[in-house]
């Protein structure tokens, strides 16, 4: 490591995290409570201004508490790890879980009789009041037959909030939230306001001061608790946290530990404001440096002190939760937030902007080794060495982080959407792999409607008709019924084309309908303040309040589909060594039979991407480009109200949703068996990559990686052995670069033994913090259901370099 840390380390980390893990994730009523207390009585007023005052009535009444040996504060429900209810986003899947949650066999939740009455109590008041049936009234047959078809799927955006925000730290840390409250009201005198602009003044005053007034709750808090605190060092500490409360949000930060402090405030309010998810960091090390630099400078602050506030901060992440309902947590198990924080890269100006700020982030993720937050890395020509070297030696450790993305690739891709140069050079995660420009992007960079390419595919080779559930919404041929005939594989690639628009013209109508009533109920005074042109526009970011505004969907399969479609056009059409009505006979028997084995032999053989095959990549790369063709003619809701853009973009940032997706596809032509997993983001298909890591990496490269401006993530698996000892290290450093020269966007790993993880699925309670990598997101693997457990024990465990 950058920085060497001798004697006995960082006992309050142990302690701290030691008591993290001994919490049990809960459900809590509180917020739920109080938010019913308070639209009682708002009824009739503009829905922002009844946010804005129940936000500041949940923040003023809520339980408050500091957790024993903290120095970072603050706490979103009435426990640790405990998940608050947000009725008025969706409100009957609650009631309907309510005796199931402590029994799922993933993202378990404990729940109490009590809580249960609570919550049963208040569904009465949420009936007809709530984001989601105002979402499904709005629906369209058409559309909910796509659904049932289960081609697409709304998750979060039709029952819970949008999240996915990037803050500009540096401007609330330079202003204080006293200071932005200031701007709000001088523009709430302007004598030029709409309706729309004054409530959305008064609601931000409102909610920025509830801001205030919550961290004076601590700090009173602190004061009381070192009143009564006999040991002198705790004492001390307490008299610290009180201080810090009192002062960060008059105006500027004074001191590295407020930075950190202003920094999870405005992510925990978001948290507490919106049921969202993916409230993201951007790029940490740019705007703490600053502040680190300073005490450092002064000497207020050594490096070890740094890196315990860090490392407190991290493990500070982990004690918030969001509670999913069943079929939407299998799109997303492992209690995920996916709050992605992003140090190292090119800096705006060009130059590189790796600071001592950023070893030390990678330090502290080394010392909590905990899912949140989801750390990555930027890197380029111009990284450090060092920054290469501490990276690999944190992936070889073995818990999926960080995750690296490469300037080259994404920058362009971001430029390839409008953005000018110097803008795009301060992209940051948003989330998964989905990249933004912090403090200017409106909310969901992607995530919007899910679409499910291999449900697609499937329906195409049986003519427009889902087997499963026997709805037919188009056909190839005009007719009805399952029976089809392709005589060329051009014929195959033009109904693929033909159908994928259609679904894509259903899932931006399903955004544009989620959108057009998340304005409604999701309005954020609060979480809009925090970002660029919101309080000069006088908008929330889904009226049209962010700078930038683009969205993308997530894109499910992509390469299960290049492999299928490159059998369907070997062995129909190139060889003729099998006719389509006997492949589809085989895929409808699920590939049993001894004839249907033969044939699926042949499909097996057949070239697999991730193998650096020309003839399966570029059809992999023309299912891309189908899809990114289509996107210039679409247009989001804020399109014309003020932001820049408002167009679609693309991203594989899927998370789980590869496993659920895959139980709803039946067999596949490149001899995937019914129910099985189609492939992760832009990964190879599970097992096809035969050829070794440089191979996938070449096939990824091939690619329009610079037009993925909404995210392209790649998940690699090696054996511990293969980075065993400098040399090994070296070579996987070179392999790091390697995926930086060919062009690719993102890669992560899994450093874990398959035999580990088998142990590990069979005896949880022998493997509590085995932490991996899910997707573009970390969690630990007891946490995750069955079938995403064995999904990534069946990816590809590579065995050299």
């Amino acid at each position: 490591m950058l920085y060497e840390y001798g004697g006995e380390g960082f006992p309050r980390v142990r302690r701290v995290r030691a008591d993290l893990m001994a919490a049990v994730p809960a459900i809590c009523p509180e917020r739920a409570l109080l938010i019913t207390e308070s639209y009682r009585e708002t009824e009739g007023q503009p829905m922002v201004l009844r946010r804005a005052k129940a936000l500041e009535r949940i923040l003023a009444n809520m339980s408050i508490f500091i957790e024993k040996d903290q120095l970072i504060v603050g706490n979103q429900a009435g426990q640790v790890r405990a998940a608050p209810i947000f009725p008025e986003y969706s409100i009957d899947w609650v009631i309907e879980e309510l005796d199931r949650f402590d029994q799922r066999s993933g993202d378990v939740f404990a729940i109490s009789e009590d809580t249960k009455e609570k919550l049963r109590g208040i569904q009465a008041f949420w009936q007809g009041k709530t984001h989601q049936e105002a979402v499904y009234a709005d629906i369209s047959e058409t559309n909910m037959a796509a659904q049932r078809q289960n081609v697409i799927h709304r998750g979060g955006i039709s029952m819970s909030g949008d999240g996915h925000i990037i803050p500009n730290h540096e401007k609330v840390l330079a202003l204080g939230y006293r200071g932005l409250q200031k701007q709000v009201q001088e523009n709430l005198q302007r004598d030029d306001l709409t309706e729309e602009q004054r409530d959305f003044y008064q609601a931000a005053e409102i909610s920025l001061g509830a801001a205030i007034h919550f961290a004076r709750r601590y700090a009173e808090l602190a004061e009381e608790m070192a009143r009564q605190e006999s040991d002198p060092q705790r004492k001390a500490e307490l008299e610290q946290i009180a201080a810090v409360n009192r002062r960060i949000f008059e105006g500027k930060a004074q001191s590295f530990h407020e930075a950190l402090q202003v920094v999870y405030y405005c992510h925990l309010i978001m948290m507490i404001e919106s049921n969202g998810h993916s409230f993201s960091f951007g790029r940490f090390d740019q705007y703490v440096y600053p502040y680190y630099q300073a005490d450092i400078e002064a000497g207020r602050l050594t490096n070890p002190q740094a890196l315990e506030l860090i490392t407190l901060f991290f493990i500070k992440l982990n004690s918030l939760n969001k509670v999913r309902p069943w079929d939407h947590t299998e799109f997303g198990v492992g209690y995920p937030l996916y709050s992605n924080l992003m140090v190292g890269g090119m800096k705006a100006d060009g130059t590189d902007g790796t600071n001592p700020v950023t070893y030390l982030s990678l330090r502290a993720m080394d010392l909590t080794r905990l899912p949140e937050p989801n750390l990555s890395v930027r890197y380029w020509a111009g990284s450090p060495r060092a920054l290469l070297n501490e990276s690999a030696r944190l992936i070889r450790e073995g818990f999926g982080m960080p995750s690296l993305f490469a300037d080259e690739t994404v920058i362009p891709a971001m430029m390839s959407i409008g953005l000018p140069e110097e803008v795009a050079r301060d992209y940051a995660s948003m989330g998964c792999v989905e990249v933004a420009i912090p403090g200017r992007w409106g909310h969901r960079a992607t995530g919007m409607t899910y679409i499910n390419f291999g449900k697609i595919l499937e329906i195409v080779l049986n003519n427009g008709t889902d087997p499963a559930s026997g709805i037919q919404l188009m056909s190839v041929n005009g007719q009805s019924g399952r029976e089809v005939h392709f005589n060329s594989y051009d014929e195959v690639w033009e109904a693929w084309k033909k159908f994928l628009k259609f679904y894509t013209d259903l899932a931006v109508e399903s955004d544009a309908i989620c959108d057009r009533h998340l304005k409604v109920f999701d309005a954020d005074p609060f979480g809009s303040s925090l970002v660029d042109k919101s309080i000069e526009r006088g908008k929330t970011l889904k009226n049209g309040g962010g700078e930038f505004d683009f969205v993308s969907q997530s894109t499910i399969g992509t390469s299960i589909i290049g492999d299928a479609l490159a059998v369907v056009r070997k062995l129909v059409f190139d060889d003729q060594s099998v006719t389509f009505e006997q492949l589809r006979a085989a895929l409808d028997a699920n590939w049993e039979g001894a004839e249907n084995q033969k044939i699926r032999k042949l499909a097996l053989a057949v070239p697999k991407f991730g193998n650096d095959e020309d003839y399966v990549d570029e059809i992999v790369a023309d299912v891309y480009d189908s899809y990114l063709d289509l996107l210039p003619g679409y247009h989001n809701a804020r399109y014309g109200q003020g932001p820049i853009g408002c167009g679609y973009t693309m991203s594989t940032s899927n998370i789980s949703s590869y496993v659920p997706y895959g139980m709803d596809v039946g067999a596949t032509p490149d001899g995937r068996y019914a129910g099985q997993p189609v492939n992760e983001g832009a990964s190879p298909c599970l097992g096809a990559d035969k050829q070794g890591p440089t191979a996938v990496l070449k096939s990824v490269s091939k690619l329009p990686n610079q037009r993925m401006a909404g995210g392209q993530l790649l998940n690699m698996k090696f054996s511990p052995n293969v980075l065993k000892g400098d040399d090994n290290l070296e070579k996987f450093i070179a392999l790091l670069e390697a995926n930086r020269l060919l062009g690719n966007f993102h890669i992560q790993f899994n450093i874990v033994d398959s035999a580990e993880l088998r142990d590990a699925r069979l005896h949880p309670e022998k493997h509590p913090n085995l932490m991996v990598r899910v997707a573009g997101y970390c969690a630990l693997f007891t946490s995750l259901i069955p079938e995403v457990q064995d999904a990534i024990i069946a990816r590809t465990e590579q065995q050299g370099l």
